[in-house]
Parts: structure tokens; C-alpha cells; sequence
């Protein structure tokens, strides 16, 4: 009896993250199949919507096409040769990008890697003084004390440009070498390999100073090791995954998702093959999550003599996620600068600031339910505009001409100005991300109605995390570059639908 309810909680589980994430991607892929957003590089997040111009459905057909017929020179390469060339020209085109940069960063990441400089140097006024960026923002101290130790290396932006680099390709591993744990066809491999090195905004993140790029490679990092885990329990497989998804949390606080993610899968694996080891294992992680915050804060809280606060109250973040501010040229639910002035408005007092969030909170989920047209259109637009911007502000997080930042070179002036470069690069991530959608959601109906091989608990991780990543920005403050890592891990799914065959399919049939 016991093994019939634990066998249907794993099967129900099972469905239900299948059926959910084809449905959302069958969604979006039908949005950016007519229209897309558009985000103009200018100072304020102003993204608009844009019929899709009748080219891009016949790149489309061509685009796919030419990937399927790719498969017969990459059965002439291994996958490790494969990944080693992308891997060299990412780097020469990597180390252009770099070098025609200015260097110059802003908003948020010029905060840290100022705030960074001046830890070394033993200023720690951005943490202690009344309203200075880290006492509102403590949640970046993981970030700053990565920053800290680049600087002790090279106090530049450009570095940390270059590390980011590093980062992005040992991240293209990881991704491949997951896929090869969770999936042993190695055209499957290929594929996998050339979609994370065509898919370019994770190219010009490069020169975003921000803790996503090496958050991302630690949270890899660490399912990579309970992969290893999985297939040989091992200690310091558990303790190592448990600590690189405690330094992706401090990196970047969004991905406790992706750890959430993982707790839920090694979870429902519980229903499905019950293991004391695997029961210790989420204990180690959540205990390492536990600790490694409680550990930093307590570092700075002894450099500066005094007890570190909240700063801005996290509840903030969902009012700011479901607001419509009109005097903004930004969408509703996009940052509307709401969570950098509650704490200025109520004097810095934290308590305060929250109450006001709540008070906000609950006036905006009234205004919903007396609204609901409004309410539609407003959740409508969040979500059209968040994931089907094709570039996904990589560009536009890099330099601007209003905030004096310069590129050196034609190519580059074209991309950042706005120009051909930029444009040709929307139809290209347009063709891209329409692919994704649409190779993604076609596995997942596959898999809900003709295929006769489950997949494996673990090689459900790409579209768990994708359904965190949805709802958790359906409420919470959106942008579209906080969402592409989870475009880029459903690349190997895209993967899959492009190595079959028809003897494949007969096979799993």
C-alpha cells in the first residue's frame, strides 16, 4: 500500500512538471512567434512590444534546417575537440569585446566593485554610513567579498571582464558534462556544445561586473557533484555540492531557485527510491545555506564593530514586481527604483519600510481583484515582456553612450549605438529563442504522450528550474537578463529533438 502512494506522489510529480512547463512554453513560443519585446538602449528600461518582420520566418525554417543538417560534420568531430575550438574562438572573440571596451561600469555593479575597492583599502563607510549602498543592500556582501579578492589580484574592471570569460566557458562544461551524465548519445553532446556557444547573450554578459555569470557556474558546479553523488555516495561529493550552492546563494541571492530546485528533485527521488543518504544530503545543503550566511555576516559584522541590518525589506521587491508606476517609461512589474527609496522615505528605519511594503502590497492586490482586465493585461505584459526579449539586456547592460561609456571599434559601435549590429543581433536571438521554445515544448509533449521511457528524476532539473524562474518573477521585480539561465539550461533538451531520427524514435517506441 505504502509503495503504491509513494510510486503515485512520484508519478504525480512527474506529470505535473512536465505538463506545467509545456504549457508556459508552448505559450511563449506562441508569443514570439508573431511579436517580440524590444529594449532600446537608453538609460531607463523602456521595452516595447514589435511585430516580428516577415523575414524572420524564413530565417526560422533556414535556421533549423541548417542545424539539423549540421549533424553530419559534427558526427566528423568528438565532442571534447568540438568544445576546444568554440573554446578558442570564444576566447579571440571574447578578448576583442574586452579590449575595444572602456571598462566603465554602473548602477549596481559599480556599487560593489566600489564598495569592494574600498574594503581593501579599509574604508567600510558604504556598510556603516546611514543609507550607503551596503548598509541598504547587505545581500551583496557575498558579492563584494568575490570582488575583494579580484581586486587583491587587479583592482580592474577589465579583469573582472576576464574573468567572466572564464567563468562563461568552464560553465559551457559543466553544461556539457551534465549532459553527457543525464544523456549518453554523444550527437546529443554536440549539439548541446553548439548551442551554448551560439547563444550570445551569455557572450555579452561578459562585460556585466555582476554576480551572475560566476553564481551560475557554482550552481552547475554543484549539481554536476550530486550527479557524481548519485552515482556514488560519497561525503565529499555531498559536502562540496553543498557548499558550491551556498556560494551561488551569496553570489546571487536568486539562486536559491536553482537550490530549491534541487531540494525538490532529490525530494520527489525519495517517492521514487527511498535513501537515508539521500535524507542527509538535503539536511547538508540546507544546513551549509544555514550557515555560509549566517558565517559572512558575522565576518563584516566584526570588521565593523557593529550589528548588520536587513536593509531594504525583501517584501519591497514583490511590491516593486506589482506596481505600474506611469511616470516611468518601464513596463509594470520591471525596477522602478521603488525598493532604493522606501528605506530614505521612512528615515532607514527597516520596520517601518517593511510596513509601508506590506500596506503598498496589499493595496496593489486589492486594485487586482476590482481591476481584472487590468490585472490580466499587467501579468500579460510582465511575462510577454521578460521572456521574449531576445538578447535579454546583455547589450544593454554593457556600455552606453548616455553614461559615457564608448567601444573603440565600427562592429562594436554598430552593436552598442544601437545600430545594424544591434538590430541584426535582435533577429538573430528573435530566431534562437523562438527555436528553443519551440524544439522544448515539442520534447516535453513527446515525452507527456508518446514516448514510453520516463526520463530520469535529474533530467527533470532544466524544467523545474524553469518553473521556478517563472513564478518567481511573475510576482517578484522582473528584467529579462534575470532570466536567461533558464533559456540556457533548457538548451540541451533543444538538443535532444535535434539528434533523433527516426530509427530513435522507433527505439524508444
Amino acid at each position: 500500500m505504502l509503495k503504491k502512494l509513494t510510486n503515485f506522489i512520484f508519478q504525480f510529480g512527474y506529470f505535473l512538471i512536465l505538463a506545467l512547463a509545456a504549457i508556459l512554453l508552448f505559450f511563449l513560443g506562441l508569443q514570439i512567434f508573431f511579436s517580440h519585446s524590444y529594449i532600446p538602449l537608453e538609460i531607463a528600461e523602456g521595452i516595447r512590444f514589435e511585430n516580428n518582420p516577415l523575414i524572420f520566418y524564413p530565417l526560422l525554417l533556414a535556421f533549423l534546417g541548417l542545424l539539423i543538417l549540421s549533424r553530419f560534420w559534427l558526427n566528423k568531430l568528438t565532442a571534447p575537440k568540438l568544445f576546444i575550438f568554440l573554446s578558442l574562438f570564444y576566447l579571440l572573440a571574447a578578448a576583442y569585446l574586452i579590449i575595444n571596451s572602456s571598462g566603465l561600469i554602473r548602477a549596481d555593479a559599480k556599487h560593489v566593485f566600489n564598495a569592494a575597492l574600498a574594503f581593501n583599502r579599509g574604508d567600510y563607510s558604504s556598510l556603516t554610513t546611514l543609507g550607503g549602498y551596503m548598509y541598504r543592500n547587505p545581500h551583496q556582501l557575498g558579492l563584494m567579498s568575490l570582488e575583494r579578492l579580484y581586486a587583491l589580484i587587479s583592482p580592474t574592471s577589465q579583469f573582472i571582464f576576464s574573468i567572466n570569460l572564464v567563468w562563461i566557458i568552464l560553465s559551457n562544461f559543466l553544461i556539457y558534462r551534465i549532459t553527457a551524465k543525464l544523456n549518453k548519445d554523444e550527437l546529443v553532446h554536440k549539439y548541446t556544445i553548439l548551442l551554448t556557444f551560439l547563444f550570445f547573450p551569455q557572450f555579452f554578459f561578459i562585460l556585466f561586473a555582476y554576480g551572475t555569470i560566476p553564481g551560475f557556474f557554482f550552481c552547475l558546479l554543484g549539481f554536476y557533484l550530486l550527479l557524481l553523488f548519485n552515482d556514488k555516495p560519497s561525503f565529499h561529493y555531498g559536502l562540496l555540492a553543498a557548499i558550491s550552492l551556498s556560494i551561488a546563494c551569496l553570489l546571487r541571492n536568486n539562486y536559491i531557485i536553482f537550490v530549491l530546485m534541487v531540494l525538490g528533485i532529490y525530494f520527489l527521488s525519495l517517492f521514487q527510491t527511498w535513501s537515508f543518504k539521500k535524507l542527509l544530503l538535503l539536511g547538508t545543503i540546507l544546513a551549509c545555506l544555514f550557515l555560509s550566511g549566517k558565517a559572512i555576516n558575522r565576518y563584516y559584522e566584526d570588521l565593523v564593530g557593529h550589528t548588520i541590518g536587513e536593509g531594504t525589506p525583501k517584501i519591497a521587491y514583490v511590491t516593486m514586481g506589482l506596481r505600474d508606476d506611469p511616470n516611468r517609461k518601464t513596463l509594470g512589474g520591471w525596477y522602478d527604483a521603488y525598493n532604493t527609496k522606501i528605506l530614505k522615505r521612512n528615515g532607514y528605519d527597516e520596520k517601518k519600510a517593511e510596513q509601508m511594503a506590506i500596506q503598498d502590497l496589499k493595496q496593489l492586490l486589492l486594485n487586482f481583484l476590482k481591476n481584472p482586465s487590468y490585472a490580466l493585461r499587467f501579468f500579460y505584459e510582465k511575462v510577454k515582456s521578460t521572456w521574449t526579449e531576445p538578447t535579454f539586456q546583455s547589450i544593454w547592460t554593457g556600455p552606453q553612450l548616455e553614461r559615457q561609456q564608448y567601444t573603440a571599434t565600427p562592429l562594436l559601435r554598430s552593436i552598442y549605438e544601437e545600430k545594424e549590429g544591434y538590430q541584426r543581433l535582435n533577429l538573430f536571438g528573435l530566431v534562437l529563442l523562438s527555436s528553443i521554445y519551440l524544439l522544448t515544448s515539442c520534447f516535453l509533449l513527446y515525452q507527456i504522450f508518446w514516448a514510453q521511457k520516463s526520463l530520469s528524476v535529474f533530467e527533470l532539473y532544466p524544467y523545474v528550474f524553469f518553473l521556478g524562474g517563472f513564478f518567481f518573477h511573475f510576482f517578484w521585480e522582473t528584467k529579462s537578463q534575470y532570466v536567461y539561465i533558464y533559456i540556457l539550461l533548457l538548451l540541451p533538451t533543444a538538443a535532444q529533438v535535434l539528434s533523433l531520427n527516426k530509427q530513435k524514435l522507433t527505439r524508444q517506441n
